[in-house]
């Protein structure tokens, strides 16, 4: 039976009719992170070049990349309001002074300058939220939504595997499996220098660095804004009435 050309014949060894017969595409991360740097691929394109090689898309241990210096300055731009940058994992990748007078632990680098971790590791009786209850399950919620995106990459499963161990606070939330994503809400803050302090919490998503955002924390009313407009005018004040890294 004749057949056109670059056309295979049904009766020819391989044929399987309407099956899909390509073979799996077996290609290590070296190779790929290679293709990517060769061909100048963007983070986007890296992406889409993984997922045709069903290959996991590795990240850096420290969250997804660098910030772009106009991320910092726009940061520096908001004199009045804390606001830092956190990616999908809660590490704290940059922030402003307003910020770091609300939170100076973030500054000196307590609890490897990660929410999530400082938030179980505190103490109840020391944290800053006052209500830790409904923050810390939404908190753990949002987390789990990104972990699906990053399965088997070990800096992920490392840090739910040595939090797990140090909380069996986080280990009963992270059971339950529930998801959650980043929302507009107000949390309430104590401070051991001005009391308590609300604040409404607006997530802006940094698109130049992948899962990461930047959260602007703005008082809700009169008293917290002359609560923040103090700590401001003094950054030194102190947060905590104990030596624990405060939690945000």
């Amino acid at each position: 039976m004749l057949t056109a050309p670059g056309t295979r014949s049904p009766h020819r060894r391989g044929w399987s009719g309407d099956r899909d017969d390509r073979r799996p595409i077996n290609v290590s991360v070296q190779v790929l992170e290679a293709i990517a740097r060769t061909l100048r691929l963007d983070q986007a394109e890296r992406e889409h070049l993984f997922r045709l090689a069903d290959v996991p898309v590795p990240h850096p241990r420290d969250g997804h990349g660098r910030l772009e210096p106009q991320v910092q300055a726009v940061l520096d731009g908001l004199a009045d309001l804390p606001a830092a940058v956190v990616n999908s994992r809660y590490d704290v990748l940059a922030w402003n002074a307003p910020y770091v007078a609300m939170w100076p632990g973030i500054a000196a680098g307590h609890n490897h300058r990660n929410l999530l971790w400082a938030g179980f590791m505190v103490p109840a009786c020391c944290s800053t939220f006052v209500n830790r209850d409904q923050e810390l399950p939404q908190m753990v919620a949002t987390f789990r939504a990104s972990y699906g995106r990053h399965l088997g990459e070990p800096a992920w499963t490392e840090f739910v595997a040595r939090l797990s161990a140090a909380s069996p606070d986080f280990a009963e939330l992270w059971a339950a499996h529930d998801v959650g994503t980043p929302t507009t809400r107000v949390k309430v803050f104590r401070h051991a220098a001005v009391g308590e302090v609300r604040l409404s919490v607006v997530n802006f998503a940094v698109v130049a660095t992948p899962e990461t955002r930047m959260s602007v924390y703005t008082p809700v009313d009169d008293e917290s804004r002359e609560r923040v407009d103090w700590l401001i005018a003094h950054p030194d004040a102190p947060a905590a009435d104990h030596t624990h890294a405060p939690v945000h």
